[in-house]
Formats: C-alpha cells, structure tokens, sequence
C-alpha cells in the first residue's frame, strides 16, 4: 500500500502543477478524478486507511479526500448477508471481480496468504517449498524471507536467455581451437531445457543438468586458459630458443674445427628463426589452450 500512497501522492502533485494556471474548481476536479480512480484499485475495507495516509503524503488535497472518503463510505456499503461470508462462490467470484485492479503487491499478499493456508496448488505445492528452500541455501538468504514467485519466473527467462546465447558462442569458439577435441555438446540445449519444461516429455532434469555442468566446465577452463597459456608458452619459446639450448644442440652436431663455436650456435639459431613464423607460433598457442583447457575440463569432471 505504500507504495501506491506515494505514486498517488506524486501524480496529485504533477496535477497541481500542470494545471496551476486553472481555476480552483478545475484542478479540484482533476484531483478528484485521479483519487476515485486510484480507490477503485484499493479494497475496500482499506480505503480508509489509504485516504488517511495519502493525507499525510499530500495535505494540500484533504478537501478533496475527505470528501470522496464521505462517498466511498456510503457507496461501498451495501448489505451482505454473513453467510455468503462462508460461501465459496461468492468469495472467488468477489476475488476475481477486482482482480484486474490489483496492483502486484496486493497479489503477492494473496498469494502467499492462500499458500500460508494450503491453498497453493496441490501438484505444485511441495516441489515449490522445496525449491524455495534450496534458493535460500544459495541465495544465503533467511528463511523467514519470501520469494516472489512472479520475479523468480522473470529471473529464470533472464537466466535462460543468457545461457542460450553464450552456449552456442563457447562451443563455436571452441570447435575452432580444437575440432578433433572429445569434449563436445551432448545435444541441443535449446530442446532439451524446451522440453523440460512440458510435462508430456520424459526428458529427465539430469540430462540438462549434466549438459550445464560440461558447459560450465568448458568456460571456466577456457577462461583460466588465458591467464595461464601465455606464460607456458613464453616458457616453450625461451627454451627452445635460449643460448644455453642452442649450444647444447651445436654440440651434439658434428662441425668443423675451423668454425668457431660463437658460429655455429648463431647458424643454430638461424635455422630455428626459419621455424618461427605467424602460423606456427598461432598454432603452437591453440596446442597449448587445447592441452590446458582438455586437461583441467576432464579433471573437474571426475
């Protein structure tokens, strides 16, 4: 309700200013217009409490308030017999008459009051605890505190949505540092979360489960690979090219005597610079992200 307080407050006081070159008579009528279509939104058994508060918020509108609130105590008084109190059809059909007015938060109060008294859905009632219960465990978050149900479906579509689009992004990428690499997708993902979600599939929760876990593993080898691969391979270079490896080669080779040793180890050298050239130094990195990133996905598997 507070929340509705302060934007009725604040749109009243839009009205003033828009039209504060209006007569009095004129912008009381917009003022009172804009509160009988707010209390049409409000319960009734709450419209009192809402005007005493919106008074608070906005004093300078109490002779329009106070006013409306004298009609709203004789228009939303009709007489009802107690026992339709206690009939189930007169209180879904009055429940349903004034849902479309309802704003979110006076759905959320419903809901969770129905689910506080065992009248969620009966399919769907246990699971959802359950549910609630591991997202709290995750979410660290205090069992006291309540989970939005419409917010968590809306997150879920985030989350969904983000998935599909860098799923397909890490396994090209992938395909092409590796494309003999055993670690491959199991399957369309796109399908299988699809048919998850229909209950006239058999497609078990395991089987995306499984599917997330190699993706996950996938990215944060590939990730970990660019902060480790550039030094293995700064490594790979210095050793095969470093003075003392290039003289431990010339002297396994048989030379002339006459051509110094300072010679010989910069021909060596020359003929491994031949080695080195755009394509090789290219592929020699791919070998070392394909080895490192094959090696730690398969160790975080076991």
């Amino acid at each position: 309700m507070e929340s509705q307080i302060l934007e009725t407050a604040n749109r009243l006081r839009l009205i003033q200013v828009d039209f504060a070159d209006e007569s009095e008579q004129t912008r009381t009528a917009y003022l009172r217009e804009e509160i009988e279509k707010v209390l049409k939104t409000v319960l009734p058994a709450e419209r009192n409490e809402f005007l005493e508060r919106l008074l608070e918020r906005f004093p300078a509108g109490s002779f329009v308030t106070q006013t409306i609130s004298k009609e709203v105590d004789v228009q939303s008084a009709p007489v009802v017999d107690e026992s339709q109190f206690k009939n189930v059809d007169f209180l879904v059909g009055s429940l349903l008459e004034i849902a479309p007015a309802l704003s979110d938060d006076q759905k959320d109060y419903i809901d969770q009051s129905l689910r506080q008294a065992g009248l969620g859905p009966k399919a769907q009632q246990s699971d959802s605890v359950g549910l609630d219960q591991k997202l709290k465990e995750k979410l660290k978050l205090e069992n006291e505190r309540s989970i939005n149900a419409a917010r968590l479906a809306e997150l879920n579509a985030m989350l969904v949505d983000f998935v599909l689009k860098l799923e397909p992004l890490v396994w090209n990428t992938w395909r092409k540092l590796s494309p003999r690499s055993t670690v491959r997708p199991q399957g369309a993902l796109t399908q299988k979360i699809g048919q998850i979600l229909c209950e006239d599939t058999e497609m078990s929760v395991n089987q995306v489960d499984d599917d997330l876990k190699v993706l996950q593993r996938l990215i944060a080898s590939m990730t970990s690979a660019v902060s480790c691969v550039g030094g293995q391979f700064a490594k790979r270079h210095i050793a095969k090219f470093s003075p003392s490896e290039i003289e431990a080669l010339v002297r396994m080779e048989p030379g002339s005597v006459f051509v110094s040793r300072d010679v010989k180890c910069w021909n060596k050298y020359k003929q491994l610079a031949e080695t080195l050239n755009e394509d090789s130094i290219e592929m020699e990195i791919r070998k070392a992200i394909v080895d490192y990133v094959e090696s730690l996905a398969k160790g975080m598997g076991q």
